[in-house]
C-alpha cells in the first residue's frame, strides 16, 4: 500500500522561498561589504604609511646622530645599544598606527635594526653575533622585498610605496632614505598587511559560505518553485473539476424545474385534445372548427418538444475555431429588417483584434437571435439595439454585449431570468433564455444580465474563452 504523500501548505512553501532569497541577498551583501572594506584599507594604506614613516624617521635621526664614531665601524656592543635605542623609538613612533610594522636599515652594513611589531620571525643575520646579542628585522616572508625597495629608495633619494602580494598576504610597503649630517646613512621601512593570513582565510571562508548559501538558496527556490507550479496546476485541475461538477449540478437543478414546467405546459394542450375527443365520442362533431383546434394543440405540443430538444442538446455541437465578430454581424443583419420596421436603430461596435474562439457558430447565432428578439420586443415604440465585442486578455475571454433602450429588467425578473418555463410574455414558453444559457455553458462560457434602468434598458453579456495554442479554450 502506497504511503500518503505529505503536502506542505502553500504559505509555508512561499515563506521558505522568500527566506532563501533573503538569506542569499544577505550573504551577497556581507561579501560586498568585505570587498569594500578591503578596498578602503588599500586606498588609505599610503596615507597611513606616510605618517608612520615620517614619525619613524624623526625619532630615528635623533638616535643615529648620537651613534659613536658614526658611520665608522661599530663593535657588537655598539650595534646592540643602537638596536635597542632604535627599537624603543620605533615602538613609540608606530604605536598610534594600528597594524603597521616598521624599522630601520643601515646602508653601509646592510643591517636591519630597531624593528617594531613584526608579524613573523625575522630572517637570520648575515654577520657574527655575540652570544646575548639580538637583531630585529622585518618578517621573514617580506624581508627580501623590503630590502629591494630600501635599496631603490636610497638610490633615488625619495620615498617609495608599493602594494605587492607576498604569499599568503597582500602587503603595502613604504621605504624612505634617512640622512644624517647631509649624508644618507640609513632608511626606514613601514608595512601594513591589507590581507593578513587570518583575515584572508576568513574572507575565503566567507566567500565560500556566501556563494554556497546563495547557490543553495537559489537551488532550493527552484525546487520549491517547481513544487508551487505543481500545486498551482493541481489546484487549477481541481477548480476545473469543481466547475464541471457545479455546471452538472446546475443542469440537474434546471432539469428538475424543466420537468415541472413540462408537466404544466403539456397538460394544457392535452386537456384540449381530450375535450375534443370526448365531444366526438358523444356524437358532437367532428367539424372543421374542432379539427382546426385539435391541430393547433398538436402544433403547440410539437413546439414544446422542439424547444425541449434544443435544451437537451445544447452541448451536442461540433466546436471549431471561429470569429465571434462574424456571428454578431450576421445577427445584426438578420435583425435589421424587424428593427427598421419598428423604428429601432441597430449599432455595431466590434473589436477588430478579437482573437478566435472555439464555438459552434449556428448555436451561438441562436443565442444572439434570442437576445435580439427579446430586445426588439421590449422596444415596440423604437429605440437603439447595440451589439459590441471586446477582449479581456487578463481574464482570457472575449465579451459580446447586447444592449437595448427598453424598460429594462426588474430585480424579480432577474432572479428567475434563466429558469425554464419562466416568462413574462403572453403565450411565451420561457425556454428561450434557458436554452441560450445552456448553449453558452456548453461552450465553457457565461451569460449574465445586469440590473436594468429606465434610461439604459437591459444589458446581456456573453463571455467565451479565448482559443489556446493547443486548440482548447483558456
Amino acid at each position: 500500500m502506497a504511503r500518503p504523500r505529505i503536502r506542505i501548505p502553500l504559505k509555508w512553501q512561499i515563506g521558505v522561498v522568500v527566506a532563501c532569497f533573503v538569506a542569499a541577498l544577505t550573504s551577497l551583501w556581507m561579501t560586498s561589504t568585505s570587498v569594500i572594506e578591503r578596498e578602503r584599507r588599500r586606498a588609505s594604506a599610503k596615507g597611513v604609511l606616510d605618517r608612520a614613516g615620517e614619525s619613524l624617521a624623526k625619532r630615528g635621526i635623533s638616535v643615529l646622530v648620537r651613534a659613536p664614531r658614526w658611520p665608522d665601524y661599530l663593535d657588537p656592543a655598539d650595534w646592540d645599544a643602537l638596536d635597542r635605542d632604535l627599537s624603543a623609538q620605533a615602538t613609540e613612533a608606530l604605536a598610534p598606527f594600528d597594524g603597521v610594522e616598521g624599522g630601520y636599515y643601515v646602508r653601509d652594513f646592510n643591517r636591519f635594526l630597531g624593528a617594531a611589531f613584526p608579524t613573523a620571525p625575522p630572517p637570520p643575520p648575515t654577520y657574527k653575533l655575540e652570544p646575548n646579542s639580538r637583531r630585529a628585522g622585518p618578517p621573514r616572508s617580506e624581508a627580501e622585498l623590503i630590502e629591494i625597495q630600501i635599496d631603490a629608495a636610497i638610490r633615488k633619494k625619495q620615498s617609495l610605496f608599493i602594494v605587492e602580494v607576498s604569499q599568503p598576504s597582500l602587503v603595502a610597503i613604504r621605504t624612505a632614505p634617512v640622512a644624517v649630517r647631509g649624508q644618507v646613512v640609513a632608511a626606514t621601512w613601514t608595512m601594513i598587511r591589507l590581507e593578513d593570513p587570518l583575515f584572508l582565510n576568513r574572507s575565503i571562508q566567507g566567500y565560500q559560505l556566501a556563494a554556497g548559501l546563495a547557490l543553495g538558496g537559489i537551488a532550493l527556490s527552484l525546487v520549491l518553485m517547481a513544487e508551487l507550479a505543481r500545486t498551482v496546476r493541481r489546484q487549477a485541475a481541481e477548480r476545473e473539476q469543481l466547475q464541471t461538477e457545479l455546471r452538472r449540478s446546475e443542469r440537474l437543478a434546471a432539469l428538475g424545474k424543466l420537468l415541472a414546467g413540462v408537466a404544466h405546459e403539456v397538460r394544457n394542450p392535452l386537456a384540449g385534445i381530450r375535450s375534443t375527443v370526448q365531444l366526438w365520442q358523444r356524437g358532437i362533431g367532428p367539424d372543421a372548427e374542432s379539427f382546426e383546434g385539435l391541430v393547433d394543440e398538436v402544433d403547440r405540443l410539437e413546439g414544446i418538444v422542439a424547444r425541449l430538444l434544443h435544451f437537451s442538446r445544447a452541448d451536442a455541437q461540433d466546436l471549431m475555431p471561429s470569429d465571434l465578430n462574424e456571428v454578431v454581424a450576421e445577427v445584426a443583419r438578420l435583425s435589421s429588417a424587424s428593427a427598421e420596421a419598428q423604428g429601432v436603430t441597430v449599432e455595431l461596435d466590434l473589436d477588430p483584434d478579437l482573437p478566435p474562439i472555439l464555438m459552434a457558430p449556428p448555436a451561438i447565432v441562436q443565442v444572439f437571435r434570442n437576445l435580439s428578439t427579446n430586445a426588439l420586443q421590449a422596444m415596440p415604440g423604437g429605440g437603439t439595439l447595440r451589439f459590441s465585442t471586446r477582449t479581456d486578455v487578463i481574464a482570457g475571454v472575449v465579451e459580446a454585449r447586447v444592449a437595448d433602450t427598453g424598460p429594462g429588467l426588474s430585480p424579480e425578473v432577474l432572479a428567475h431570468l434563466f429558469e425554464p418555463f419562466y416568462t413574462t410574455k403572453a403565450g411565451g414558453t420561457g425556454l428561450g433564455l434557458a436554452i441560450a444559457r445552456e448553449i453558452v455553458l456548453a461552450h465553457c462560457g457565461d451569460l449574465r444580465s445586469e440590473p436594468g434602468r429606465s434610461e439604459r434598458g437591459a444589458l446581456f453579456t456573453l463571455t467565451l474563452p479565448i482559443l489556446r495554442r493547443d486548440g482548447h479554450g483558456v
